[in-house]
């Protein structure tokens, strides 16, 4: 294990999301132990564990009790139980499912069974993919909340080829498995997602759905700094009625004069879609009025969707505000990304 895991506690869990979404989204606020600190933009590493009924179903395919010993590729020995628990993946490598019959491909438990006849279960890490720790953006500044960190994180499911439902380990370990007391394994990374370093700097945020995670930590720590500059946020979901999480923590920002602006797209409440690109261009003059008082502009989500869309609608900005061609206004762009004044923290 990584020399920097710390444990942390679940202090609380709560829902962010209203009504009946698709897509819960949740709050978890952890403790953060003296010594470990981190900064507005940074990402913390949790050490999920598979669901326990996952694993019992794999014990029994494999016909095992779960005592059997397994050695780990660093030497280390683990009791099958643990290993499956905390250690491997409930998924095989490329290589293994390119080895099993065509029939069983999608078949995860199909395959586990076709594979217990060849001493899998002493050699779990020839097959399964090592656990890997699932990264998020911290979502609160230390600075206002020295002894905690919060995570911000959608409930991922899926559909089985069984026909099932199915959580994400890592999203349905967080969200549903843990309980306020249970302790969890993290490990914090910096980042280079970073608010500017002259507080009087405008900040623009772009973050719908669960990529306002960083963004409401960049906004608690300017407001516990008394940051003279004045920031936007684009913000969005599906449909405001389920989707408008943080809403109170928004607003009373708003009422402070924290948040100076914000501005909703939620793409289903009315006829045709509306996302937070087609805010940024309808307010393009102001928006390009604060570049030119020195903003910084940050995108986090989705790496091939939104982010890549905002981007487009930035770079059509830059066009239309500074009269340049595409390609001036890449190489503008370029140029902000090297000044670090357009930063994004995208996944997927």
């Amino acid at each position: 294990m990584l020399s920097n895991v710390f444990t942390a506690r679940v202090l609380n869990r709560s829902l962010l999301s209203q009504g009946s979404t698709e897509k819960p989204i949740y709050c978890i606020r952890f403790s953060c132990p003296k010594g470990y600190t981190f900064e507005p933009g940074d990402v913390v590493f949790v050490h999920a564990k598979n669901d326990p009924k996952w694993v019992q179903r794999a014990l029994s395919v494999l016909k095992a009790t779960g005592k059997e010993q397994v050695t780990g590729s660093n030497g280390a020995q683990w009791s099958l139980e643990e290993a499956l628990s905390e250690h491997y993946e409930l998924r095989f490598k490329a290589s293994v499912w390119e080895q099993a019959p065509s029939e069983l491909k999608d078949d995860f438990w199909g395959c586990l069974a076709w594979y217990q006849q060849q001493s899998i279960v002493t050699n779990l890490g020839r097959y399964l993919l090592p656990m890997r720790p699932r990264a998020y953006s911290i979502a609160s500044a230390q600075k206002l909340a020295p002894d905690s960190l919060d995570l911000v994180v959608t409930l991922v499911t899926y559909r089985t080829v069984e026909g099932g439902i199915c959580e994400g380990l890592s999203s349905g370990f967080l969200c549903k498995r843990i309980q306020v007391g249970d302790e969890v394994p993290l490990h914090i990374i910096a980042s280079k997602f970073r608010l500017p370093k002259d507080d009087s700097r405008p900040v623009i945020m772009v973050g719908p759905g669960t990529g306002i995670a960083p963004f409401k930590a960049f906004l608690e720590y300017r407001k516990a700094v008394g940051a003279s500059g004045p920031n936007w946020l684009f913000f969005g979901g599906r449909h405001q009625a389920n989707d408008f999480i943080l809403k109170d923590f928004l607003e009373s920002l708003q009422a402070d004069g924290i948040l100076t602006r914000l501005d909703l797209a939620f793409s289903r409440d009315q006829e045709h879609k509306v996302y937070v690109q087609h805010r940024m261009m309808e307010h393009a003059k102001e928006l390009w009025d604060w570049f030119r008082r020195g903003a910084y502009f940050y995108i986090c989500g989705d790496a091939r969707g939104m982010a890549k869309d905002v981007e487009s609608t930035l770079l059509s900005i830059i066009q239309q505000e500074e009269r340049l061609s595409l390609a001036e206004a890449q190489i503008y762009l370029k140029d902000l990304r090297r000044e670090s004044r357009y930063q994004m923290d995208v996944y997927g």
